[in-house]
């Protein structure tokens, strides 16, 4: 077996998801460690609160900062937790040295990063995660000329924020997956983001008239208060996704000519309090709702006697950002 060649067990090691696996064959064989080490430094996360945050990037930055050290040059994917000062730096040397990178997921204070925001990064990221306290002007200026990114998640820690700076029309060509938490939408609307899949959570409608957003093609919102807000401005929603129970004066206001689909994953209800939403709504082909618990999900179709059992293929949570049909299976 050892004298397999060298692609075949990048291979293997490329399907082990365990990382003390990895990291025993890292330490273990000078034969398999450098196969293996791209591996296990390709994904990098740690845990938004622990205790042993600090220990964590202490160990992280000396394994980084080894002369001469290609591993770096190995991480893709990077979650990290910041407490204080002394954290910050080692974040800001770490991320420096990342050019390769393209998932960044930070859990700390903007007011923790003024120097890496205001630098040029060296790499491209795809997906950008972060929870804030404050709506730092750095952070959006080094958002705005990120033109790489596909996915962005904003959350800010109170339920009101003030306002994010005017993004340019140019900024987010590739955006395609956005999430807004307690934070506005009114800074995307005129940006050039071909968004598709928008969840919008404590999100008000814009003041005035405000550009359409006409490539987002699903919504997820938590209430029919937001919906009744935002809905003029993403006219071709095809899939929708709320969290609480929605009437059919609200669906008949929204009036959307293209709605495919609804998703009701935590509103315990029965097929005599959907029928409605078909006469409601012409285009609509299905209401989906809890039977039995969150994760035993009901599908009334259109013309159906009776709701058909579905399992959705992805992870819990996920199901917005899924195909709301090829990733669903029919169990009953």
């Amino acid at each position: 077996m050892a004298k397999l060649p060298p692609e075949i067990w990048r291979i293997i090691f490329a399907n082990v998801e365990d990382k003390q696996t990895l990291c025993n064959i890292v330490a273990t064989s000078r034969q398999f460690g450098p196969l293996a080490e791209p591996f296990l430094y390709a994904r990098i996360v740690f845990p938004a609160s622990s205790s042993a945050t600090t220990v964590m990037l202490e160990n992280l930055h000396k394994a980084l900062g080894a002369e001469h050290s290609r591993r770096p040059s190995y991480i893709r994917t990077l979650s990290l937790s910041a407490r204080g000062k002394e954290d910050r730096v080692m974040i800001d040397d770490i991320l420096v040295k990342t050019a390769n990178l393209k998932h960044l997921q930070l859990h700390v204070s903007p007011f923790l990063f003024p120097r890496f925001f205001r630098q040029g990064p060296p790499f491209n990221l795809t997906g950008f995660y972060i929870t804030l306290s404050s709506l730092d002007p750095d952070l959006f200026l080094f958002l705005g000329s990120h033109t790489t990114l596909e996915t962005l998640y904003i959350a800010h820690s109170s339920r009101f924020s003030g306002d994010i700076p005017a993004f340019s029309s140019t900024s987010f060509p590739n955006l395609k997956t956005l999430t807004l938490i307690s934070v506005d939408v009114d800074a995307f609307l005129g940006t050039a983001a071909p968004i598709r899949q928008l969840r919008l959570q404590h999100s008000s409608g814009p003041a005035g008239d405000a550009q359409r957003m006409l490539s987002v093609r699903v919504l997820s919102c938590p209430s029919t208060d937001t919906l009744v807000s935002m809905f003029s401005l993403f006219p071709n929603i095809e899939w929708l996704e709320l969290f609480s129970p929605i009437e059919v004066s609200t669906l008949m206001d929204c009036q959307y000519l293209k709605l495919r689909g609804i998703r009701l994953p935590r509103v315990l209800s029965g097929p005599h309090d959907m029928y409605w939403a078909f006469d409601a709504l012409p285009t609509l082909e299905f209401v989906e709702y809890t039977s039995r618990g969150e994760l035993a999900l009901e599908r009334l179709y259109r013309g159906a006697i009776a709701p058909t059992m579905v399992q959705w293929l992805c992870g819990p949570g996920q199901e917005w950002l899924a195909d709301w049909e090829e990733d669903v299976v029919h169990i009953g």
